[in-house]
Formats: C-alpha cells, structure tokens, sequence
C-alpha cells in the first residue's frame, strides 16, 4: 500500500474515530438507560390503557418517568394495579393491594431504599369517591448514590472508545513504520550490491500488493538502472575490445613499413615509394576510423537533440540525390533516385544526421554491391507516413546475421574483410530510435537488401510544436 495510502487511514481514522464515539455513546447510553424501558413500558400501557386514565394523566406519568435519574428502578401504582414498572418482582399491569405493595417493600427494604410520591389522577370511580389518589414509587440499592451509579455507566464506554482509539493509532502507526522501514532496508541494501559493482545481481522488488509502496517504486527504477549500467558496461567492454581489434591492424602495417624502411629492407626508391603509399593509405584508415568513433560519441549524447529544425524533407531528399551522380560513375554502379514528397511537408530534423543516416545506409549498399549492380534511393509519401528506402542488388545479409546488424561492432559474414569498426549501422539505428521513428530490413543471400526508414506524420506535428517551444 502507498505510504500517502496509509498517512491518509490513519488521518482518517484520527478524525472520524472520535466523531463515531460521540455519535455511539449517545446512543449507547439511551439503549441501555431505565428511561427508555420505562418509556417503553409506558407506551405498551398507554395503548392498553386497563384503567381508561385520560390524556392529563398519561402526560404527568410521563413527566415522572422523563424525570427519574438513571439506574433507578420505579413503580407507578393506582386502582390496585402497577401500571408501569420497571422492578422485576412486579410486572407491567401487575394487581396487587396496597397491602401486598408495602408488604413487598418491606421484604426487600434491606436491599433497596425506597421513596414514595403522590400523583394525583382525573378519573373518579362509579361510587362518586375520590379514588383519584396514586402512588410513585422508587428504589435504588443501599449504599449507593446517584453519583456513584453515573460515573460507571457514563465512563465505561467512554474508556473502552478510548482504548479502541488508542489501539488503533498504534497499530496503524506501527505497521506504517515497519512498511517505510522494510522498505528502505531493501532498498538500502541493493543500492549497496549496485555501489559495490555487483551488477549481475538482480534487485528483488516486492511484488504489488500490502508491501509495494513509493519506495518499492524506486526500486523498480533502481533495477532498471542497474540493468542500463550492466548494459553500458558491457558495450563498454566490447567498444574497447573492437577499438583495440579494429587498430591494431593499421597500427601494425603502418609500423612494419616504417620499420623496413628504417632498418634498409626496402631500399629501392619504388619499393620506398610503394611502401609510403600503403602507410598513406592506412593513415588515412586510421583517421576515419578514429573521426567514425569520435561521430559515435558525439551521438551518444543528447545535446544534439536541441539543433532539431523544421527542414522541408522533399529539398534534403532532393540535395542528397544530386550528390548520387558522381558516384554512379566512379563506381561503375547504376544508382537510381526517386522523391515523391509533398515541398511543404517539413520534419523536425539535423540535417547533418540525416545525411549521416543515409551516407551509412547507401556506402552498406555500395560495400556490398559489385559493378554492375545497382542502388535505389527513394523518398515515399503515404497518408500515415514518410518511407526513406536504400535498396541494393548486393550479395545481401546472411539470415543469422539480421538479429545482430545494429550492435556495436558487429561485422556481419560478408562483411569480414571491409575495413571499418562496423558501427555505421549502429549509428543509424541511433538516430532512427533516438527520433522516434522506425527501421526495417528485408534481405536474401545473392539478392540484395532493402533497409527502410519509416516516419510516422501523426507524430511529426507534436515534435514541430515542441521544437517551436523550444
């Protein structure tokens, strides 16, 4: 349960306990007082009405009953007859004589005190007597007082409402404090293994129910940071492992050359000549590959993020095309171009990343083609969205090989003896993911690949208005 969940009973509790007593021990005290069997005994009479007594009557009796203090028992006599009782020897409509009456009170007069009233009644019977003359009497034990009987019966359900009340605070506040505390115990605990390395350790987070609360929410955030630091670890471990792989290689060439050049073994002017333009070659190897790591870098980061601008896709579709011509020549390879975009379609985008995207994408497709093959380059507009297409008639992916094009430094089957870290796809992924849109890749061995970019229009209009925010 949420920790503000549990404040919130027990504020509640605080509140409406008290409340709920006062409104119980009213009640409590009327169900249980002698005036409300009397009243009750009273009315059954009434009803009856044995001695055809008129409303006058009924109305002093029933001032004498409203009038008679708690815990005292009474009896209202009149005509031979108890016409309302609450003693238990004597019933409601009891006949008894005057002398049974006083006979009765003296057998009990060392347990009871007794008073006695007069009550004068309007009846007269048939004779023409004044008969008119009752009796109230009344008893409580000996030995005690009004005051006595009170304080018992009016502060018993008073102490037992407060005990409840008390009982409750503290039981709440208890399991309140156990949650919090268990709570922080664990997450102080796996916060302990993250900040001792233990990463491979996976943070064991209650399950929901009478332990999750706030706290057991940041747990839920903690194993998702710690399954991120496992991650960055490891592509860490692998960015430096394929660094010192991929270098190596040039380092080695470079320094072996260098070195034949140094000791005389290559001493002609050609072989010399021959030698420096391999070491040329693989300088400049060396310093795409350390630009291709420091572009990786750079867009590992979010910062770029904020050059984000309204661009017209159809005039940077259309740019990139033109730049195509050239190529198709010097690589002897049929490149083709179509861009069928709306011109005032504009999309929130680095135009620089954008081209980026597309130079990984089209230098993949004329890695792997041969002369005479040929690449198509398209930009299509649907209703829902946008598909930037490169497709190639290469030799194409190997099956085993698509679940694993976009890791850092993978090298595909047919790509073991290209030159490069194998990061362009992991770049391009970056990008697509990092800007919310999709990529997909369709590929058979012998027949090519097709990679295309999918951007959905129903988003577009929100990112444009943030970027104008922004």
């Amino acid at each position: 349960m949420k920790i503000n969940s549990q404040f919130t009973i027990l504020i509640a509790g605080i509140l409406c306990l008290p409340l709920l007593c006062m409104l119980v021990l009213p009640v409590y005290m009327y169900m249980t007082s002698s005036q409300r069997y009397l009243m009750q005994n009273y009315n059954e009479m009434r009803n009856v009405n044995l001695q055809n007594l008129s409303d006058n009557d009924w109305n002093e009796m029933k001032k004498h009953l409203e009038n008679t203090p708690p815990n005292t028992q009474i009896l209202i006599y009149y005509n031979d007859t108890a016409i309302i009782s609450n003693m238990k020897e004597i019933k409601n409509g009891a006949r008894l004589t005057s002398d049974n009456l006083f006979d009765f009170v003296r057998s009990t007069s060392g347990i009871f005190d007794y008073q006695f009233r007069a009550i004068c009644f309007e009846s007269n019977d048939s004779t023409g007597r004044d008969n008119n003359k009752g009796l109230v009497v009344s008893r409580y034990p000996i030995g005690g007082n009004k005051t006595k009987h009170k304080l018992p019966f009016f502060f018993l359900p008073m102490f037992l409402c407060l005990i409840a009340f008390e009982s409750f605070t503290v039981i709440i506040v208890i399991k309140i404090s156990k949650s919090i505390s268990v709570s922080i115990q664990d997450l102080e605990k796996s916060m302990q293994k993250i900040a001792d390395g233990e990463l491979d350790t996976k943070i064991d987070i209650p399950k929901k129910g009478r332990r999750s609360n706030e706290i057991t929410s940041l747990m839920e955030n903690l194993e998702r940071m710690r399954v991120s630091l496992k991650d960055n670890q490891e592509r860490r471990t692998k960015f430096i492992m394929g660094i010192s792989h991929d270098l190596r290689t040039p380092i080695a060439l470079i320094k072996g050359y260098t070195e034949a050049i140094t000791d005389g073994v290559v001493s002609d002017m050609d072989s010399i000549k021959k030698a420096l333009y391999i070491i040329h070659s693989k300088t400049d190897q060396f310093e795409n590959m350390i630009n291709d790591l420091i572009n990786y870098v750079k867009l590992s980061s979010t910062d770029w993020r904020k050059t984000l601008e309204p661009t017209s896709l159809e005039a940077v579709m259309n740019d990139y095309a033109k730049s195509l011509g050239l190529t198709a020549d010097v690589y002897n390879r049929g490149i083709f171009t179509e861009v069928k975009i709306d011109p005032e379609l504009k999309i929130p985008l680095d135009r620089n990343l954008f081209n980026r995207m597309l130079e990984n994408l089209f230098s993949n497709a004329l890695r792997y083609t041969k002369e005479g093959d040929s690449i198509t380059v398209s930009g299509v507009q649907t209703k829902d969205d946008v598909r930037i297409t490169v497709a190639d008639t290469g030799c194409g992916i190997a099956r085993k090989d698509l679940d694993h094009i976009y890791d850092l430094f993978y090298r595909g089957t047919s790509s073991r003896r290209e030159k490069g870290f194998g990061i362009g796809l992991s770049v391009v992924k970056t990008i697509v993911d990092t800007m919310d849109w999709k990529i997909q890749v369709d590929s058979e061995e012998g027949e090519g690949t097709v990679f295309t970019i999918i951007i959905p229009l129903s988003q577009q209009n929100e990112k444009k208005a943030l970027v104008q925010t922004v």
